[in-house]
């Protein structure tokens, strides 16, 4: 079976010679690489280039800046393969990869399996927690992703049938956690889902990605995810309850260190928690009273107004809306007779494509 490796491209240009080596040195070699070059302004297109010359199975698209939902999307309409590998151009994977997953979706036959991976921090290598071995039917994997027990939300380390995004795509009009909005559908989709234990996946931690560089706009939109999440579940699968209590705990923890850390008391910053039924939580006794130190350490930084706010900015808080803008949200709650921000809802429409400046 063909595998379509697709790796969106944007100022990567110290990290591709790593990354592309990993790719064309798998020792499964049926293969084929979809560069998509997101407008980069450093060397990264004349490399890729480079390597479309001399291997055949490369094939590189350039356009102008779009971002990285607009790129996957270009990416998944280039795809041949039967099957789908995402690889960020900044990390790297195992040479036999591609090999044992693409064995264990045929042995188990899985629509889809998740690997391991390893947050690399310069030389030092973190390795996640193995899930081992494990077969999930649709509604057991979906169970599994919402109590973020074995599968996750990120795109890359998994290997999918191509026909599970059938109907999917990535939300252009988010920045932050598209990927929460997304791959859970593919998992829907699927009959059979698994993961192996290997850590073949090496995830580049560098000074200024998302997770480096939070703000509260930021982190409201993780809520926004998954409260999109929760709220398309409801619909396909009516008769199921999911608990997404344990990641909009996640998500509070995140927004108060992001009050703790990154906030200033002149920028007003205000905070709205998640109603949480503790009772669905492991250990509920000690995660509360780390929630309730955190929240008090915030408030004693920044004053008790962190909690006080109209209901309108309230109701904004805990549905963010897509394109959420903060100065606004802030500029309205401030003079309450200026007519109300339009928010729009995250939208999976795909936008009209445009001309390549580069392609093969």
């Amino acid at each position: 079976m063909l595998v379509s490796i697709l790796v969106p491209v944007y100022n990567t240009a110290p990290y591709l010679d790593r990354c592309m080596e990993s790719l064309l040195g798998q020792t499964y070699s049926n293969l084929e690489v979809i560069l998509i070059n997101d407008g980069s302004k450093d060397d990264s297109l004349a490399k890729l280039l480079d390597y479309q010359a001399k291997d055949e199975r490369v094939r590189v698209f350039s356009y102008s800046n779009s971002g990285i939902s607009k790129t996957r999307n270009r990416a998944l309409r280039k795809a041949s393969g039967e099957l789908i590998l995402f690889v960020d151009s900044d990390d790297y994977i195992d040479k036999r990869m591609l090999e044992v997953m693409v064995k264990a979706m045929q042995d188990r036959n899985l629509d889809l399996v998740q690997c391991n991976f390893v947050m690399d921090f310069g030389p030092v290598p973190f390795y996640r927690k193995p899930t081992g071995t494990k077969t999930f039917d649709t509604l057991s994997a979906l169970h599994a992703l919402v109590e973020e027990k074995y599968l996750n939300n990120y795109p890359w380390g998994k290997l999918y049938k191509h026909k599970l995004f059938d109907g999917v795509s990535f939300p252009e009009d988010m920045k932050g956690f598209e990927d929460t909005c997304t791959i859970f559908k593919t998992i829907a989709n699927a009959k059979r889902v698994g993961t192996i234990p290997n850590h073949f996946y090496h995830y580049e931690q560098r000074f200024g990605s998302l997770t480096n560089c939070m703000s509260l706009q930021t982190v409201y939109g993780m809520r926004r995810a998954y409260a999109y999440q929760s709220n398309y579940l409801k619909k396909r699968f009516p008769n199921e309850k999911f608990s997404f209590d344990l990641s909009q705990y996640n998500t509070d923890m995140v927004l108060i260190y992001t009050l703790i850390v990154f906030s200033k008391k002149r920028d007003d910053p205000k905070f709205v928690g998640f109603d949480i039924d503790w009772s669905k939580l492991s250990f509920s006794p000690v995660m509360k009273a780390a929630y309730d130190a955190w929240l008090g350490l915030a408030k004693l930084k920044l004053g008790d107004g962190i909690l006080e706010m109209d209901d309108h900015t309230r109701a904004q808080l805990l549905d963010p809306p897509a394109d959420l803008n903060w100065q606004q949200l802030v500029k309205q709650m401030n003079h309450p007779d200026a007519a109300a921000p339009v928010f729009e809802k995250i939208s999976q429409n795909k936008h009209a494509e445009g001309e390549p400046l580069t392609e093969d």
